[in-house]
């Protein structure tokens, strides 16, 4: 399955969107999905997730590891 090849920060946020949505993803909708390694964040920028994710009222299409600090984001932009 799709999942175990995700780090365990990704299917955390995995799980999160699932519960916006009120359902399991399936693996087409990984397409939709792209990932930040340095941010430790999920974006859904594409259709027909998207449009799922704003057809349900959410506020927004990123989400984010909450165990990156802010200053650990800021530092993994500096060469």
């Amino acid at each position: 399955m799709w999942r175990s090849a995700l780090p365990q920060w990704q299917l955390n946020l995995v799980t999160r969107l699932e519960r916006a949505l009120g359902r399991e993803l399936v693996a087409a909708d990984l397409d939709c999905i792209t990932w930040s390694a340095a941010t430790k964040a999920l974006t859904v920028e594409a259709p027909p997730l998207l449009r799922e994710l704003r057809s349900r009222n959410l506020i927004s299409n990123v989400f984010r590891s909450r165990n990156v600090g802010r200053q650990e984001v800021e530092n993994s932009h500096e060469p």
